[in-house]
C-alpha cells in the first residue's frame, strides 16, 4: 500500500542528509535556553542522501522563496519567519531538539502558556513553538534519627556508635549540560511538494 505523504509533513529520516546548511540556530537567541556555542556537524561513513530531488527537505531553519516552494508557502504561511518583505518563509529548524505534540488544550503542558513563539519573538502556544528544557520542582520527605541513649543493659550496651560512609550507586548518575533522555539522533525532514 502506497501512503502518499502531505505537502509540510515532518518525518524523522535514519540516513545522513545532503546538503546541510550548517548554520547555527539563532531563532531563539531571546529564550532562556538559547543555543550555546553550536557543535560542528559531522557526516558518518554512509552514503548522502539528497532527497530535494525527492521532495523532502532538512528542517534546519533556512529561508525559501515563495515564488519557489508555494505549496509548502501555503501550508506553513510565515511562522517560522519571513524577510524580503514576505517574498521568503522560513521553514522550521528541527536540529537538536526533541519533539512535542502541540497541547491544543489537552490540559497535558502545564506551562503551554509559557513557549516561544516560531520566530523566537513571543510567547505563544502554537505549533512550531519551544519550551526550554526544566527539571520538575520537587521534595523528598525523610526520617531524622537522634541518636539513642546508651544504656548499660541490653543488646546496645557498650557499643560505640561510628559512622560509615554510604557507597557508590552501581551506575553512577551521568551530569551533563542539559537534562534529557536516552536519545537517538536523526534528521527531521519536511516535505515541501
Amino acid at each position: 500500500m502506497s501512503f502518499a505523504m502531505p505537502v509540510g509533513s515532518v518525518s524523522p529520516f535514519a540516513g545522513q542528509v545532503d546538503p546541510v546548511s550548517g548554520a547555527p540556530n539563532a531563532i531563539w537567541s531571546n529564550a532562556a535556553c538559547a543555543a550555546i556555542t553550536p557543535v560542528e556537524g559531522g557526516k558518518a561513513a554512509s552514503p548522502l542522501n539528497h532527497i530535494e530531488s525527492q521532495g523532502w527537505m532538512l528542517c534546519d531553519g533556512r529561508y525559501l522563496s515563495v515564488a519557489s516552494y508555494p505549496e509548502l508557502h501555503a501550508v506553513i504561511g510565515f511562522l517560522y519567519g519571513e524577510k524580503n518583505s514576505g517574498a521568503d518563509f522560513r521553514i522550521p529548524d528541527y536540529r537538536g531538539v526533541f519533539l512535542r505534540g502541540l497541547d491544543a488544550g489537552a490540559g497535558m503542558d502545564p506551562d503551554a502558556k509559557a513557549r516561544w513563539d516560531p520566530t523566537g519573538n513571543n510567547t505563544a502556544n502554537v505549533v512550531g513553538s519551544l519550551q526550554c528544557d526544566a527539571l520538575q520542582d520537587h521534595t523528598h520527605q525523610y526520617d531524622i534519627t537522634s541518636p539513642a541513649a546508651v544504656s548499660q543493659s541490653g543488646p546496645a550496651a557498650g557499643t560505640n556508635v561510628t559512622k560509615k560512609q554510604t557507597e557508590g550507586l552501581a551506575s553512577p548518575a551521568r551530569f551533563s549540560s542539559e537534562t534529557r533522555p536516552k536519545n537517538i539522533a536523526v534528521n527531521y525532514i519536511i516535505k515541501f511538494r
